[in-house]
């Protein structure tokens, strides 16, 4: 099967319980949401403290995508997880604030920031 890369999604171990997830280029929902709830679901049994969504990738996301790190945000919340966002585009950043969403995650302009926020 061919690799897509516009809706992968990697997992990457930064220190121990810490994460960071990198979203492909279009974060649409459908079988993706199923794959990120997934392995949210996976980290949570793992005993992972922090994930990192990484963004830096994403082109399009629409409101099924939004409903996906929405849920994924829930998730670990309830579990005291904390996720956060990192690499938004400005245009990312202008739909979560359209949406008020920007008061609901916590945004970093890099991964590596993010990363101090997580120890």
């Amino acid at each position: 099967m061919p690799d897509n890369q516009n809706n992968q999604i990697n997992i990457t171990g930064n220190k121990p319980g810490i994460v960071t997830i990198t979203l492909g280029e279009n974060v649409l929902g459908g079988n993706e949401a199923l794959d990120f709830s997934s392995k949210l679901y996976e980290l949570n049994q793992q005993g992972i403290k922090c994930v990192i969504v990484n963004l830096q990738n994403v082109k399009m996301i629409n409101s099924s995508g939004l409903g996906m790190l929405v849920g994924g945000l829930n998730t670990l919340k309830k579990n005291d997880i904390k996720m956060l966002l990192a690499g938004l585009s400005e245009k990312i950043e202008k739909l979560l604030k359209m949406t008020h969403l920007n008061q609901v995650f916590l945004t970093f302009n890099n991964v590596d920031d993010a990363l101090e926020s997580c120890e």
